[in-house]
């Protein structure tokens, strides 16, 4: 691993990989040239798109932009679901030199209009099925453009009204122009993306991804996918939200520049991912643990998944139970790994063929990460509990209109704190212990969230599970664990407390509740907001 320089310049930094001073989308068209013509990289239902008609797309979109005088580091805001017009207008967007907002189609109207307003956005991109819900927060702004998709199921009255009510131009009239923009401004070190984070926890709060730092993690992880035999690769099943840094590494960046095909899933379903797998002999799958939660509801032995080889999970943490079953059903690991918007995302994950269960992996290729004592910051020994810290290309540039949140989420060397606490064992395997975040102090004592969750899950009878402190007279705050049951059992919150005590959980550590529940309240990207859940008690 390389060593920091005192100044903690990464200029300084002998990188294993070399990082080409490029724009995504510069990039993008110089790996282009190598692909054959007629080579589909990706697949939306019938439709297939090769690179060539994919920039013939991005030319005519961004000639729009050009003519409704969008600038160098304007802000395009996308509110769609997985689509080739995420593709298309994100590429569009940097051929004119603008950043990028995704914004998350599941979002309340205040949220989203909060997003539009906090990130100066000047287009707006969305479909006629989402407009329909969102249009009086839309006539509240003043874009210089506004264009609507149309969906699968559109309904030509109703988009014509929306053109009239709010002066929306129509993609597919855009794609009609025989004009094109062939220029591309974006650069290297210019803002890629503005990502929305702190759903899970807090308030939402814009990350500022630059190119190179999007480019240099798509790189990384593809370092660590070259590992996997060849023949185990050349579909991906994308069911990830792409408005997710998550979906938008790994499901779009990353297989693009490797030259793999994507399969776009609008929308996840099990039962249609499973057949989409069948059907399209799909080599790999990423995925969020409730998702694989979700799977294994289905009968996947009604499915052939034979052509399943790889299948990575993220965004929250794995149970091993979920993974035990899962390999049980489909002969197929899955390999966990980890990661946060602030690092484009993705920083550890498990060599392939030599994973760890429960644990998150190491590091990926020139990506720096410490264990440290959250007090002092001091380097701790291996074994013990500290927070994560990061270092490398693909850290965010900090938070856009927040320079004090900036400033406090690094360390004065400059290394990103996660507020993740994890462990490191003999072999440099990490291991997350729970968020600093999450930790119930209970008269004193510490007790970790996920140790008890991944306990629960044990039970033969719990689909889902989470825990989070509420108040306590006597030791200040206790944990309250929301249970969601598998599909026709029954139990009581006497049989979970005697379960964990048979367990040998410690006393301390056994939730004082048990409340079942029909679903866990889950981000776009399947991430149980806890936030939701405290909200929900402090109004009791």
């Amino acid at each position: 691993m390389s060593k920091l320089s005192k100044t903690d310049s990464s200029e300084e930094i002998d990188w294993k990989i070399k990082y080409p001073n490029l724009s995504l989308y510069s990039y993008f068209l110089e790996i282009a040239k190598k692909f054959d013509e007629d080579k589909i990289l990706f697949e939306e239902g019938n439709q297939k798109f090769t690179s060539s008609k994919i920039i013939e797309m991005s030319n005519k979109l961004a000639k729009f932009f050009d003519d409704s005088s969008v600038e160098v580091n304007d802000t395009i805001s996308i509110i769609l679901p997985n689509s080739i017009w995420f593709v298309v207008s994100i590429f569009a967007a940097y051929q004119v030199g603008a950043k990028v907002t995704l914004i998350n189609p599941r979002l309340s109207q205040k949220e989203i209009a909060f997003q539009l307003t906090d990130s100066e956005t000047k287009v707006l991109i969305t479909n006629n099925t989402l407009c329909m819900g969102i249009k009086e927060v839309i006539n509240q702004f003043q874009f210089k453009a506004k264009i609507i998709v149309a969906d699968q199921n559109f309904n030509e009255e109703d988009i014509q009204e929306m053109i009239s009510q709010c002066d929306f131009v129509i993609m597919k009239s855009i794609m009609e122009s025989q004009h094109a923009f062939t220029e591309n401004r974006s650069r290297a070190e210019d803002i890629a993306f503005l990502l929305y984070t702190g759903g899970t926890t807090g308030s939402a709060k814009a990350v500022m991804l630059k190119h190179s730092n999007v480019l240099a993690n798509a790189l990384q992880f593809n370092e660590w996918a070259n590992k996997i035999p060849s023949e185990y690769t050349g579909l991906v099943a994308s069911a990830l939200p792409m408005c997710h840094s998550f979906g938008l590494q790994c499901s779009f960046f990353a297989p693009l520049f490797r030259g793999e095909k994507i399969a776009i899933i609008p929308k996840f379903d099990p039962k249609a991912i499973l057949q989409l797998i069948e059907d399209e002999k799909a080599t790999s799958f990423y995925g969020v643990p409730t998702m694989y939660v979700a799977l294994l509801r289905q009968q996947i032995s009604d499915f052939d998944t034979s052509s399943l080889k790889v299948c990575v999970s993220g965004g929250a943490a794995l149970p091993k139970e979920v993974h035990s079953e899962f390999k049980k059903a489909t002969g197929v690991d899955i390999t966990e790994g980890f990661g946060l918007t602030e690092c484009s995302p993705v920083t550890h994950i498990n060599p392939y063929g030599a994973s760890k269960v429960n644990s998150i992996g190491q590091p990926l290729t020139d990506t720096l990460a410490k264990v440290v004592d959250t007090e002092t910051l001091e380097e701790i020994e291996i074994g013990e509990v500290g927070e994560i810290i990061i270092y490398g290309p693909q850290v965010m540039k900090g938070y856009w209109g927040k320079g004090m949140e900036s400033l406090n989420v690094f360390t004065p060397e400059k290394w990103l704190r996660t507020g993740d606490l994890a462990q490191i064992d003999s072999d440099g395997y990490f291991f997350i212990v729970d968020r600093s975040k999450d930790i119930i102090n209970s008269g004193g004592l510490k007790v970790y969230p996920r140790e008890v969750e991944e306990l629960l899950f044990k039970h033969p009878k719990i689909s889902l599970a989470a825990v989070i402190a509420v108040p306590d007279d006597y030791f200040g705050e206790v944990g309250k664990a929301f249970i969601v049951l598998k599909e026709g059992e029954d139990a009581t919150p006497e049989e979970i407390k005697e379960f964990c005590i048979e367990q040998s959980l410690t006393k301390y550590k056994i939730p004082k509740s048990f409340e079942f529940i029909d679903e866990l309240p889950l981000s776009a990207a399947g991430k149980v907001l806890k936030r939701e859940l405290v909200n929900r008690e402090t109004k009791k």
